[in-house]
């Protein structure tokens, strides 16, 4: 599966979301959710100075459900999903529906080794370190 994450698109990954979750609805992922993580996952590649044309190859995934109070004692159906940086927009490359029994894990963002020094490069730019002075010790005998 690959479907570009556009609002051309909303209907189709709704549809096969409602295929894939069956009669469950309240803890599930609908569209917002993917759009939702396209959109912040383009701006921590932003905030990475990332340039665009380095971005294809980022991997994000996400969870739906949310946070539980501690005292929920029940299982529930979510959904977790992947997408993936191309060249130009943001694809959904797995969905799939399990039963959890606790909170939902954070949205994780997977770079690419190239990313990875890039956005290491670009960090250690803004500051420099200092030098290490070594200090004369005296020693007693």
């Amino acid at each position: 599966m690959k479907i570009k994450i556009t609002k051309a698109n909303r209907v189709a990954i709704n549809a096969l979301l409602d295929k894939i979750n069956g009669k469950a609805y309240s803890h599930t992922a609908f569209h917002k959710h993917i759009f939702d993580l396209a959109e912040s996952s383009e701006v921590r590649l932003e905030k990475f100075s990332i340039a665009k044309k380095d971005r294809s190859g980022a991997i994000a995934c996400g969870m739906s459900g949310g946070n539980v109070l501690k005292a929920y004692k029940y299982s529930r159906i979510v959904n977790t999903y992947t997408i993936e940086r191309g060249s130009a927009a943001w694809f959904l490359v797995s969905i799939e529906k399990f039963e959890n029994w606790g909170n939902a894990s954070k949205d994780q963002l997977i770079l690419t080794f190239a990313q990875r020094d890039i956005a290491i490069s670009k960090f250690t730019a803004q500051f420099s370190v200092q030098k290490i002075v070594e200090l004369a010790v005296e020693t007693r005998e």
